[in-house]
């Protein structure tokens, strides 16, 4: 089982993401994409803002002081090594000093926040890209996630649950000083909506981000954050929710909402805590116990990143004391591998003895098989008797039992009869009735019992019914119910339902559009007149205001209709100004050709000199090995030649400045040309937003 704490992780080397480094990532450790020569070299001459290395590793590319890092690098610290997984795979084939330059290989998957390719952006939290991880276009604290729907299957409704996460959240307050005013109202369904807003903001900016700027619309912060956070039962926190804090449909949720942030907190505290917290990344190597899976990636990070620092900002390429305390790691690895080793070779000896003894004597497993088998064997003997027996036995209960319940009826159909014989005996001579009268009689009673068992057929019918019509009564009732809820919920929406902590107001138009009606009351006379006030009172006076709604929805998509012609023209314009910028762009490509065209011809001219000066220096020397008298002469060739070969550098240096002002005079237009279109940019929009 991995022993990694997994609370609010995220992917990285350690299971969760390395923490946030400032080292900057020089250009020439940054991959170079395949680009155009226009849009790969058009500011290589532009002076650089990187302000962390020396001159010699800046950046020619302005502003490129942090990025991300790619595969391939000019110096160590791109990336931890390659490492083994956890559990029983941690040892690494790396040995120190032996593949360095493995170890200073960028490709690992795993190099942080900053040492991952431009595909792995899923894993990076949104506070590197802003200012917080809770703004416009924010992933959330792990991969971007998309409301599932899932059902909240805590009892938020349960005066219980109520209970305890209003003691919660009240007792989490407390502790940490909360300046809030909270009355014993607030937690029984009395809350005031800014004291919620209040709530909520105390808890994400001084536990969740402390960085977060909320704008101008809370509601629509606080669902985007709950979104990022991965609140499970999202779905059940609305912008209308959070306006109507206080009303009986919403409080239960949000309640729920905020005890779930206070546990979040905890759980944050709990993390930060250094002696709860079994984080590996909040340890450094030295810290960590060498049995535990992520030292290995630890050690490996520790060394990157000191490395790279030291390659990046002094220049130096020798890292002694990095290696030494890496091979020193290492080696306490390798020792405790080898006593773990020792320690198994002494147990297998040992048990390998005790084997050969076991397999010198008899064994005793085959005396104890055979023992088994044969009480295996009685033991099935046994059974099957015992079986035998015992059904014998179910049969003759079951007999017994037959033969007593047919005696038992046979006796209870002879009193039954004599009893009867004895009545009508009695009764015929108390009568002294003749057989005709006696069988009149008779008829009588069978045409009687026919006609009760008509009406008792009769009357289940009824009853059935009855109760199919109590069935569909019911039903109406609770489908009205929920038509009668729906329809609260929706004038809750549109603003024509006051909520109850408000009283009872009048909506638009003076008309009360509330419907309170109890269908449990015998008199009907209250609920045909509710029913009357809906039809002729709520209903017109929903219909006009619908009416004035449609109006005012014409009126603003005309407006759109406006805006969008006004948007097509200005982009219109965008797009002229666009192609006369694309024009400036050919120009300046025409000039960069000019100036590789005119540093060509100065570099061969370069190395014409170059060759003829070896040439020169060639003939010095063949001339002074010839004669000591043609030294002098010599010389003062040599001397001659030395004064036309400053002159031509001379002449060299000033065409070489020459085109280096040409070239910047051409770029400052070029950049003035730029500004004056972002100007003309800026006004355009201040000028459509304007209208």
């Amino acid at each position: 089982m991995d022993s990694r704490r997994r609370t609010l992780a995220s992917e990285g080397p350690l299971g969760n993401a390395l923490p946030s480094t400032s080292i900057p990532v020089p250009s020439s450790a940054m991959k170079k994409p395949a680009m155009s020569r226009l849009g790969n070299s058009r500011m290589s001459l532009a002076p650089s803002s990187s302000i962390g290395g020396p001159a010699s590793r800046m950046s020619s590319v302005s502003g490129a002081t942090i990025g991300v890092s790619h595969s391939s690098s000019d110096g160590p610290g791109a990336g931890p090594g390659a490492s083994a997984g956890a559990g029983g795979m941690r040892r690494s084939t790396i040995q120190p000093g032996r593949n360095e330059g493995v170890m200073m290989s960028a490709s690992r998957g795993d190099g942080g926040i900053y040492g991952r390719t431009p595909q792995t952006t899923r894993s990076i939290p949104g506070s590197v890209r802003r200012n917080s991880v809770y703004t416009s276009g924010r992933p959330s604290l792990a991969p971007v996630m998309h409301s599932s729907g899932v059902r909240d299957n805590r009892p938020i409704r349960s005066e219980a649950f109520r209970v305890a996460s209003a003691k919660n959240i009240e007792g989490f307050l407390r502790l940490n000083r909360c300046s809030i005013a909270i009355t014993s109202k607030f937690w029984t369904g009395g809350a005031a909506t800014r004291d919620v807003h209040d709530i909520l903001k105390w808890l994400i900016n001084e536990f969740i981000d402390p960085g977060f700027q909320w704008g101008k619309k809370f509601e629509d912060d606080c669902v985007q954050i709950l979104k990022d956070l991965r609140y499970p039962a999202v779905d059940t926190i609305s912008k209308t929710s959070l306006t109507t804090a206080g009303s009986g449909a919403n409080w239960p949720n949000l309640l729920a909402m905020m005890n779930w942030l206070v546990e979040l907190c905890k759980a944050l505290e709990q993390w930060k805590d250094p002696e709860l917290s079994t984080d590996p990344v909040m340890f450094s190597a030295k810290e960590l116990d060498i049995n535990n899976p992520a030292f290995e990636d630890r050690l490996m990070w520790d060394f990157a990143s000191a490395t790279y620092t030291l390659w990046y900002y002094d220049g130096i390429e020798s890292y002694p004391e990095e290696i030494q305390e890496l091979e020193e790691a290492y080696d306490r690895l390798a020792q405790e591998s080898f006593d773990a080793s020792e320690n198994l070779e002494t147990e297998v000896q040992k048990r390998t003895l005790e084997l050969k003894q076991l397999q010198a004597q008899e064994p005793p497993l085959k005396k104890l098989e055979e023992e088994y088998m044969q009480l295996m064997g009685d033991k099935t003997k046994f059974i099957a008797f015992l079986e035998l027996h015992k059904n014998k036995a179910d049969k003759i209960r079951q007999g017994i039992d037959k033969a007593k319940a047919l005696m038992a009826d046979q006796e209870n159909q002879i009193a039954a009869a004599r009893a009867e014989l004895v009545e009508i005996e009695t009764a015929v001579a108390a009568q002294n009735l003749s057989p005709d009268e006696v069988q009149r009689m008779n008829h009588e009673r069978e045409t009687l019992s026919r006609n009760l068992d008509d009406l008792r057929g009769k009357i289940a019918e009824a009853r059935q019914f009855a109760y199919d019509q109590e069935m569909l009564v019911t039903k109406s009732m609770d489908r009205f119910e929920q038509l009668l809820a729906d329809y609260t919920a929706l004038g809750h929406q549109i603003g024509v339902i006051r909520p109850l902590s408000e009283g009872p107001t009048l909506g638009p138009g003076d008309v009360d559009y509330s419907v309170d009606v109890d269908l449990g009351l015998e008199d009907l006379h209250e609920v045909q007149g509710q029913g009357k006030n809906m039809r002729q009172v709520i209903w017109p006076a929903l219909q006009a205001y619908g009416e004035t709604f449609r109006k005012q929805m014409v009126e603003m998509e005309n407006g759109n209709i406006a805006l969008d012609d006004e948007n097509d023209r200005l982009g219109q314009k965008v797009e002229r100004q666009k192609e006369e910028a694309a024009n400036l762009e050919m120009r300046l490509r025409v000039v960069r050709e000019q100036a590789e065209e005119a540093k060509h011809r100065l570099d061969a001219e370069t190395a014409e000199t170059n060759e003829t000066v070896t040439k020169l220096e060639t003939e010095v020397r063949a001339m002074s090995n010839q004669s000591q008298q043609s030294v002098l002469k010599t010389q003062s060739e040599l001397e001659s030649t030395k004064i036309a070969f400053k002159e031509l550098r001379h002449k060299t240096a000033l065409l070489q400045d020459s085109v280096l002002k040409q070239l910047t005079s051409h770029i400052d237009v070029i950049i003035k040309a730029k500004e004056h279109t972002a100007n003309s940019l800026r006004g355009v929009r201040s000028f459509a937003e304007a209208r």
